[in-house]
C-alpha cells in the first residue's frame, strides 16, 4: 500500500516529522512493515531523524551511504535492468529489528537529473517495495515536480499535512480541490491553545472526523529528532509513556495510523469495485 505525506506548505506543518512518526508507530505496534523513503532531495531529510550520528558516520567511512544505500544507487541500477526485489531489500537500511526500512538519501549533486531519473524508474522501485513491505510510505516534495504528479495519482492515499495558520487552510481547500477526494489530514506541531483547533478546522472546512488527526508538538521529541534518536524516543514511550505529554502525543500518532489505515482500505475498496464495473460495463 503507498501512502504520500505531502503538504503544501514548507516545514511548518512537520510533513518529514510526521511520516517518520506514523510509518515508526505503525511497524513498533506490529501494524505491517513499513519502508520509507524521499522522493526529492532535501537538507532535512528522514534519514537525519531517525539515524544517530555514529551510524551515519559509520557508513559514510565504508563508503556505504553513498554507494550501497543511497537511493540514486537504486534508480541507477533499476535504471539498468537489475531486479528490483532483492537490490531494494540490499540497499535499505534495517531499523527496529527490521520491521521498518529506510532507503535514505545519497550526495544528489543535481536536482534535476534525480527526478528525472526517479521518474523512469518510479513504478520498478514501488512494485519492489510493496512487496518488500505492508506499507510504503513516501514524503513527497511540496513542488510536485514530475515523480510527485505521478506518485500522487497512485498512491492509495494522501496524507496532507497542514498546520493551523488560517491562511495556509484556506489556500489548500481552496487551491487543492482535486487532491481532495482521496486525502486524509494531519495537522502537524499542533497546539491545543491556537485559535484555530482541530474542531474549528473541521466545522470551517466540511472535514469528516475520521479523516483528520493532529501531531502535537513536542519538546522533548523534537530534541530528540535533532540527536538522530526519534525512534528510540517512540519505543521507550510506545507501551507506557514517560510523562502525560509524551502519552499525549503518543496516543495521537497511534490514532493518525489508523485513520490512514482504515481510510486507505476503504478508497482501495471502492477503487477495485470501479475498476470491476467498468470492465463489466466495457
Amino acid at each position: 500500500m503507498k501512502i504520500s505525506f505531502w503538504s503544501p506548505v514548507h516545514r511548518a506543518a512537520g510533513v518529514t516529522t510526521n511520516a517518520a512518526c506514523v510509518s515508526a508507530i505503525m511497524a513498533i505496534g506490529g501494524a505491517g512493515k513499513t519502508v520509507v523513503l524521499e522522493n526529492h532531495y532535501s537538507t532535512n531529510s528522514i534519514g537525519d531523524i531517525i539515524l544517530v550520528p555514529e551510524q551515519v558516520e559509520h557508513l559514510r567511512e565504508h563508503g556505504e551511504y553513498y554507494n550501497r544505500y543511497g537511493i540514486e544507487y537504486v534508480l541507477k541500477r533499476l535504471y539498468s535492468g537489475e531486479p528490483g526485489d532483492k537490490l531494494v531489500h540490499r540497499a535499505s537500511i534495517p531499523l527496529l529489528f527490521s520491521s521498518m526500512l529506510y532507503i535514505p538519501q545519497g550526495r544528489v549533486v543535481n536536482k534535476e537529473v534525480f527526478n528525472y531519473e526517479f521518474n523512469l524508474v518510479q513504478k520498478e522501485l514501488f512494485q519492489a517495495l510493496e512487496k518488500l513491505s505492508d506499507y510504503v510510505f513516501i514524503d513527497t516534495e511540496r513542488n510536485q515536480n514530475l515523480s510527485s504528479n505521478v506518485i500522487l495519482s497512485e498512491s492509495d492515499i494522501i496524507v496532507v499535512n497542514l498546520d493551523q495558520d488560517i491562511a495556509h487552510l484556506r489556500d489548500f481547500f481552496t487551491n487543492y480541490e482535486s487532491m481532495q477526494e482521496k486525502a486524509v489530514y494531519l495537522i502537524g506541531n499542533y497546539h491545543t491553545e491556537a485559535e484555530w483547533d482541530v474542531s474549528r478546522i473541521c466545522k470551517e472546512f466540511h472535514i469528516n472526523r475520521d479523516k483528520i488527526g493532529i501531531i502535537p508538538f513536542n519538546m522533548e521529541l523534537s530534541e530528540c529528532m535533532a540527536q538522530g534518536r526519534l525512534l528510540q524516543f517512540l519505543n521507550r514511550n510506545y507501551y507506557k509513556a514517560s510523562d502525560s505529554e509524551n502519552e499525549y502525543l503518543i496516543r495521537h500518532i497511534k490514532k493518525a495510523g489508523k485513520m490512514i489505515r482504515k481510510n486507505a482500505m476503504v478508497l482501495r475498496r471502492d477503487e477495485i469495485t470501479r475498476k470491476g464495473k467498468t470492465k463489466w460495463l466495457a
